[in-house]
């Protein structure tokens, strides 16, 4: 059983402000198996950039963030089993590449002695931290759950609506379906989300061509929680991954 787990980590060198950051996160399990989290993150070197400049990137001139409190249990079997195949190797610094992040975990479990490196295999924990980060701005309500709306109004079986909302704070996706005036309700599994996510964001939407009204004429239509509905008619992929939930 995980007992603590500590990650240092710092972009490429390579990587300039504002888009460079560095975090500290420390994870343990408390004795209900929710997670306590500590997390703080920095993003260096913008002084020299002018504020127009960070807004037009979509980041403001204090986006540094830090967050202490508890997450639910889903948090710690997810991360219990990352921790379980993850493999370390020694950290050194000097021999990192400008292109090359810092990494540097500590893991202390039960049946093991503490243990501290690098991860041979960072993806896995690079793609679960930045989930771990969404959930603490959803925990604070800097952001909300993620969201989604898909409608097909060619659908030969009549006008089809798709509603997602994913909460990465419970690690849960409902998906809401609606035809011909009738609602299925179900939850998917969270594994789900990331190749919904892939498709989703694979295509371009231009701005300039959305609607900010809900459309109500022939078409397929997504909207990504705002105020934008983009006609995405033309990505049949989408209709295909949407209609297999």
């Amino acid at each position: 059983m995980l007992k603590q787990l500590q990650i240092r980590y710092q972009t490429a060198r390579s990587l300039p402000a504002p888009y460079a950051y560095f975090y500290t996160l420390a994870v343990r399990p408390l004795p209900d198996k929710t997670v306590q989290v500590d997390l703080a993150i920095t993003y260096p070197d913008r002084d020299d950039i002018d504020d127009d400049e960070l807004i037009a990137e979509g980041y403001t001139r204090d986006d540094d963030f830090s967050w202490s409190g508890q997450l639910p249990r889903a948090w710690l079997q997810v991360i219990t089993e990352l921790v379980n195949k993850t493999q370390l190797e020694p950290v050194s610094e000097d021999l990192l590449e400008e292109d090359d992040d810092f990494w540097a975990i500590s893991l202390e479990t039960d049946n093991d002695s503490p243990k501290q490196g690098q991860p041979k295999k960072p993806d896995s924990w690079q793609y679960l931290v930045q989930e771990l980060i969404q959930a603490t701005y959803e925990a604070i309500g800097r952001e909300r759950p993620f969201e989604l709306i898909f409608l097909d109004f060619i659908n030969p079986q009549g006008d089809l609506e798709i509603r997602l909302t994913a909460s990465f704070v419970e690690r849960t996706v409902d998906v809401v379906t609606g035809m011909n005036r009738k609602e299925l309700t179900k939850t998917i599994p969270w594994s789900a989300l990331q190749r919904v996510m892939t498709e989703v964001y694979t295509h371009d939407y231009d701005a300039d061509d959305a609607q900010t009204k809900r459309p109500k004429r022939d078409g397929q239509w997504l909207n990504l929680g705002g105020e934008e509905w983009f006609d995405v008619s033309e990505f049949p992929t989408l209709a295909t991954m949407f209609g297999k939930l």
